[in-house]
């Protein structure tokens, strides 16, 4: 394998450190990159941002000085947009693009909606955070910890509900997209990100909720090691 360079963007609620346990588990050449939003994690004194095209901006200036060849994006949920606005931007800049965009558990862009949960009480948001099963009871069920993480989680929902598709040129990346199981969405929602590339696409759905990959993780790393391998 060559040595690689894998933009790691996080899910909704997630900062640098959502996926320190993937480093393990993946080939040696590959270079796990993260970054942070801002009102988050080291800079969690800034303002944060209810906005995918800004928070899409905000990672690509800390990533945008490592852009060469050969590399590739990764983002789960939330991750995927922001990934996919910034390839997006990548091209536009006529950049070297990624080799590949892996993708887990998000609808395809063109089918987002408004999920209003803005509206939500606390006590309805906590419960549809215990539904997508991703955070620990410790912090749910702990009144302290949930003032702290609650605002940063919804700004986050926020800009998702929020977003506004806008058609763009299909990129020239591969795409590999994978979803679980048990995820209230169907395949053609899923499947309607082939839109969004010229390149190749593969889908495959794993067994789980929505935070599959972490049940999952050393299968998951194996898989895009293999992808990676190929080029």
């Amino acid at each position: 394998m060559k040595d690689f360079t894998l933009f790691m963007l996080p899910f909704g609620g997630g900062n640098e450190t959502s996926y320190q346990k993937f480093e393990q588990y993946l080939d040696k050449k590959i270079k796990m990159v993260n970054a942070e939003a801002p009102g988050k994690g080291r800079r969690i004194k800034e303002p944060l941002l209810r906005n995918l095209y800004l928070l899409s901006d905000a990672y690509f200036d800390q990533f945008k000085n490592q852009i060469s060849e050969p590399y590739a994006v990764y983002g789960h949920s939330m991750g995927a947009y922001i990934g996919h606005l910034m390839i997006q931007r990548i091209m536009d800049e006529k950049l070297p693009m990624p080799q590949h965009f892996f993708i887990t558990s998000k609808i395809a862009p063109s089918r987002n909606y408004n999920k209003k949960r803005s509206i939500y009480t606390d006590e309805q948001f906590v419960r549809h955070l215990r539904d997508l099963k991703g955070m620990p009871d410790a912090i749910l069920e702990n009144e302290d910890l949930l003032k702290i993480f609650l605002p940063i989680i919804r700004t986050d929902f926020d800009a998702l509900d929020l977003y506004k598709y806008k058609a763009h040129e299909p990129y020239p990346v591969n795409m590999t997209l994978w979803g679980g199981t048990h995820e209230d969405v169907t395949d053609e929602q899923l499947t309607d990100w082939k839109k969004e590339t010229c390149g190749e696409f593969d889908f495959e759905r794993w067994e789980g909720h929505h935070f599959w990959i972490f049940d999952h993780l050393p299968a998951l790393c194996e898989r895009i090691n293999q992808t990676l391998e190929k080029y």
